[in-house]
Order: structure tokens, then C-alpha cells, then sequence
């Protein structure tokens, strides 16, 4: 058995409220994009969440990071 007629044998079972209600989800389905994520995509997104510093820094040195932004911000 096909995955079309997988739904039709769970859809004939249902009562014709919740059948058309299937229906309106598979025409909503129908009009959707369907978005692809590229693997180029992932690969970047995966290389950008590896170079964020978390965990790479000792807790002075987030001190230092901050105090020179406070530095910054009296100067302003």
C-alpha cells in the first residue's frame, strides 16, 4: 500500500467533518512553498554557531571585554 492510499483508508474512516478538514490541510499544503535549506546554508550557519566565543572565555577576560565597553560608554 502506497502512502496515498495509507491516508485514504484513514481518511474513509473519519467523519466527513474531520475529513474535509483533512482536505482544507492538504489544499493549504498544495499552496505552500516549500522551503529547502541548502547544505551551503547549513554548513555556514553551522561554521558561525562554532566560532561564537561561548565557553572559549575565562571569566576575567569577559570582565576585561566588559569594562572596556563601559570605558567606551563614558567616553561617549
Amino acid at each position: 500500500m502506497n502512502i496515498a492510499e495509507t491516508i485514504y483508508q484513514h481518511v474513509k474512516a473519519m467523519p466527513m467533518a474531520k475529513a474535509i478538514e483533512i482536505l482544507h490541510f492538504v489544499e493549504f499544503l498544495e499552496t505552500k512553498q516549500d522551503v529547502v535549506v541548502s547544505n551551503a546554508a547549513e554548513n555556514s550557519l553551522l561554521e558561525f554557531i562554532n566560532s561564537l566565543p561561548v565557553g572559549k572565555r575565562t571569566d576575567a577576560q569577559i570582565n576585561i571585554d566588559f569594562q572596556a565597553l563601559r570605558d567606551e560608554w563614558d567616553n561617549v
